[in-house]
C-alpha cells in the first residue's frame, strides 16, 4: 500500500509531576489536565496512522518528569489527494510543500492577521452565494473583513476542515430503552470518551475530510474549496480553516 497523509486528532488526559508554587516555596505536585492535538500522519492505513500518532504523543521530552497519557478519543480523517491552488489542482508533493510551508512560517510574523484565520469562512463564503472570480469575491466580501486580509500575490497554506453533518435527534423510544438499562451493566460499559460539551469547550474539530489549500487568504481558500467541491456531496457542508499542523512519519 502507498503511504498517504491522514489527519489525526486526539483528545487525551495528561498526568505529570510538575513544580508548583506553595506557601513554603516551590514544590512538586501531581497535575492532571486534558489536552488535544492534531497532526498530518504519513502512513499506509488509518490504523497505522493512529499508532504512529499515539507513539509520537507518548514520546517523553528530555529533562522532564515522565508524563502519563490516557487517550480518550482519536479521530482519523482522509486528506484530499490534491493541493488546491488559485491556478490549478496539483499533485501533493509533500516534501516540497512542507519545506515551503516551513520557510513561510519563519518569515511570517506571529501576529500576522492578513491570513484571515479570524474570519468565519463558513458564513463569508456560502455555497448558495458563489462569487464568479477572486476579483468579484474581493468586492463581495464586506469591507470590515476585506480590509484586514492579504490580497497580494503572496500565498499561504491552509488546512480546510469539512465538518460532518450533525447527528440526528435522539429517538424517544431509544431514550426509553436506555432508561431500562441495568445500572451495574451501564457502569461497566461506561466510556472514557469526552462528552460533547467537553469537546466543544476545548474547541476540538473532528473533520470528515481535510483539504490542503494554497491561497492568499482564508476567504480565497474557502472559495477555492467551494469551487472544487461544487459537484460533490461535500459542497454544502460546514467548513473551518486552521493553520497547517505538525507532521508525523516520513513525507513522500
Amino acid at each position: 500500500m502507498a503511504i498517504v497523509a491522514h489527519h489525526v486528532t486526539g483528545i487525551y488526559t495528561c498526568t505529570q509531576v510538575r513544580e508548583s508554587s506553595g506557601r513554603s516555596g516551590p514544590r512538586d505536585s501531581i497535575q492532571i489536565w486534558d489536552a488535544s492535538s492534531s497532526a498530518l500522519v504519513f502512513a499506509e492505513s488509518p490504523d497505522e496512522a493512529q499508532k504512529l500518532f499515539d507513539a509520537a504523543l507518548r514520546a517523553q521530552p528530555e529533562g522532564e518528569n515522565p508524563r502519563e497519557i490516557v487517550m480518550r478519543k482519536m479521530h482519523v480523517a482522509p486528506v484530499v489527494g490534491q493541493l488546491v491552488t488559485e491556478s490549478a489542482n496539483l499533485p501533493l508533493n509533500w516534501p516540497k510543500i512542507l519545506d515551503e510551508a516551513g520557510s513561510l512560517v519563519e518569515s511570517t510574523p506571529m501576529d500576522d492577521f492578513e491570513q484571515g484565520y479570524w474570519v468565519d469562512v463558513d458564513q463569508a463564503v456560502r455555497p448558495d452565494k458563489f462569487s464568479f472570480s477572486i476579483g468579484t469575491l474581493q468586492s463581495d466580501v464586506p469591507e470590515d473583513i476585506r480590509s484586514g486580509l492579504n490580497w497580494t500575490d503572496k500565498k499561504f497554506f491552509f488546512l480546510l476542515n469539512v465538518l460532518s453533518l450533525p447527528a440526528p435527534p435522539p429517538n424517544p423510544d431509544d431514550e426509553l430503552d436506555a432508561g431500562r438499562e441495568d445500572p451495574i451493566d451501564s457502569e461497566e460499559n461506561s466510556s472514557n470518551e469526552p462528552s460533547a460539551s467537553e469537546i466543544e469547550s476545548m474547541n476540538v474539530i473532528f473533520p470528515e475530510t481535510v483539504a490542503l489549500i494554497q491561497a492568499r487568504n482564508s476567504v480565497v481558500a474557502a472559495w477555492l474549496w467551494r469551487r472544487y467541491a461544487a459537484t460533490t456531496n461535500l459542497n454544502d457542508r460546514a467548513i473551518r480553516i486552521v493553520p497547517l499542523c505538525g507532521t508525523v512519519g516520513k513525507a513522500v
